[in-house]
């Protein structure tokens, strides 16, 4: 019952017009609900004023069309200023919400625009869990070392030690793999 008179409330502070709006909206509100903080979901959502004229506008959320709350107060200059908030949900068990935003402009008109009803972050899900990461072991070549003595070849000078006579006395090459 208290729900209903609440509603009621509501209703009536928004004139109860708007679904009769006739002109394009003076005010827009989006919402998205894709996180949680402390176990629960989180509403993050956007007003916009969208009329030439500054305005105080309040917003408002119900969730599964049942529960409410009133989340806040926003003072927003001439079109296009904005404002971003956010707000958590009670509990956790809400499957959609949807935020409202109302205002009375100075011309006297009062105006109610909504989100639609969005779903809301699923709290109770099991977070993620990333892939295990598996890091490659670097693939090494032994480094191979080969050392030259000489090989004596050569115009009879002989080069290294190759005793000059240029038959190829020399040491034979020496090599030398690591690993």
């Amino acid at each position: 019952m208290r729900r209903l008179v609440v509603l009621v409330i509501l209703l009536l502070a928004t004139g109860g017009t708007a679904a009769a709006q006739t002109e394009p909206p003076r005010l827009a509100v989006t919402a998205t609900s894709d996180h949680c903080a402390g176990g629960l979901p989180v509403v993050d959502y956007t007003v916009t004023n969208q009329w030439p004229t500054a305005v105080s506008a309040q917003t408002w959320w119900v969730a599964d069309a049942s529960v409410y709350g009133i989340e806040a107060s926003h003072d927003l200059g001439p079109a296009p200023d904005s404002v971003a908030g956010s707000f958590s949900l009670p509990f956790a068990w809400y499957a959609t919400v949807t935020v409202y935003v109302t205002a009375t402009w100075p011309d006297g008109e009062v105006t109610t625009n909504a989100s639609w009803a969005i779903p809301v972050a699923d709290c109770a899900a099991p977070a993620p869990v990333p892939p295990p990461t598996t890091i490659a072991e670097p693939t090494t070549t032994a480094p191979t070392t080969t050392i030259d003595d000489g090989n004596g070849n050569g115009n009879g000078n002989g080069n290294g030690n190759g005793n000059g006579n240029g038959n190829g006395n020399g040491h034979a090459t020496t090599t030398i793999e690591a690993g």
